[in-house]
């Protein structure tokens, strides 16, 4: 069936065998929307389902609507791209968070590093916040995860990537990024603004980190995450 481009958010607990329902605020953005009985509306889980159907039925705080039609990871990558960053104070990982969601990026992972000025924990909510909304506006089915800050050790220590790569302009051998394209679950890892330490740069080395160069110009963090993440998406042909 064909629906307008517009997604909602429905909770998986609300999701029957033959409707599936919007409250709160999806059902009043519907209502800025001038929603109206009869007409269709799509809706996501950000577990990768998308339901489609027609509004049955609305008031003030609940929309019910028939399901005609479930598609699964829709405008979802083949491959799983994670960026781990270092956190700047302010809100350029809120640019990060929106652009990264929108282009494909699979996860989020906040990183503590010897240089790092601010513990981000109090901003995961609003993080999530923002790549929900990201991921309706950008089409995704699949909402990206945004996890809880860890340290640089414990990253490296339970690294289970099939390849992960360093921005680190300081480096003698640096990798072809474009190798990403051979592999199909991916990390790139961001420093803060002063980049990693010596002794972080060893200890990414010793747990068979890639470096990386990002270009001839010195790049502010939030975008070497984006650059990063476009150039490992634009390899494995995953931008169209």
């Amino acid at each position: 069936m064909r629906t307008d481009f517009q997604h909602f958010y429905v909770t998986p607990e609300h999701i029957y065998a033959d409707s599936f329902v919007l409250t709160d605020d999806e059902c009043r953005h519907a209502h800025v929307l001038r929603k109206k009985e009869g007409d269709s509306i799509a809706a996501i889980d950000g577990c990768g389902g998308l339901y489609q159907g027609f509004i049955r039925h609305m008031t003030k705080n609940r929309l019910t609507a028939s399901l005609e039609q479930v598609e699964k990871e829709v405008g979802e990558p083949t491959l799983h791209l994670t960026i781990v960053q270092a956190v700047a104070k302010g809100a350029s990982f809120d640019l990060v968070i929106e652009k990264g969601t929108e282009i494909g990026v699979s996860v989020f992972q906040p990183v503590l590093t010897q240089r790092s000025i601010v513990d981000p924990t109090s901003r995961i909510e609003r993080w999530r916040h923002k790549a929900l909304a990201a991921t309706k506006q950008c089409g995704r089915s699949r909402c990206p995860d945004i996890r809880l800050p860890q340290t640089f050790e414990r990253i490296l220590y339970d690294n289970n990537f099939d390849i992960a790569f360093i921005a680190h302009e300081k480096v003698d051998a640096a990798q072809d990024i474009t190798q990403a394209r051979n592999y199909s679950n991916i990390a790139i890892f961001i420093g803060p603004e002063g980049g990693f330490t010596a002794d972080e740069i060893k200890m990414a080395m010793d747990a068979h980190l890639f470096p990386i160069h990002l270009g001839k110009r010195r790049l502010r963090s939030e975008t070497a995450a984006l650059v990063a993440a476009i150039k490992i998406l634009s390899a494995a042909n995953e931008l169209g």
